[in-house]
């Protein structure tokens, strides 16, 4: 078993999420210590991030981070639902 950290200064070319080149050991701890939902579209052809992600995570883990994340829509009423329900404890 390899170490967690040892792809860390692995550097992918473009983040779709933050538009600037990042490593992955910023990405494997991008949501709560996990990974971002992306690793394994983005770091694949570096190197067999599969393989790592099933030697270092559990099921739970794995499904955890890999579940699609809500979409921009989503996450704006999501947000709004937040903000509503805070000005009016009613």
């Amino acid at each position: 078993m390899g170490a967690i950290n040892e792809y860390d200064q692995v550097q992918h070319f473009w983040c779709p999420l933050l538009g600037q080149p990042i490593n992955f050991g910023y990405c494997r701890g991008y949501q709560k210590g996990l990974p971002c939902s992306r690793v394994v579209t983005c770091y694949q052809a570096h190197f067999n991030v599969a393989a790592y992600i099933r030697e270092h995570y559990t099921q739970e883990e794995m499904e955890a981070f890999l579940a699609q994340p809500p979409s921009r829509v989503e996450t704006m009423a999501q947000t709004l639902a937040k903000v509503e329900a805070e000005k009016d404890p009613a």
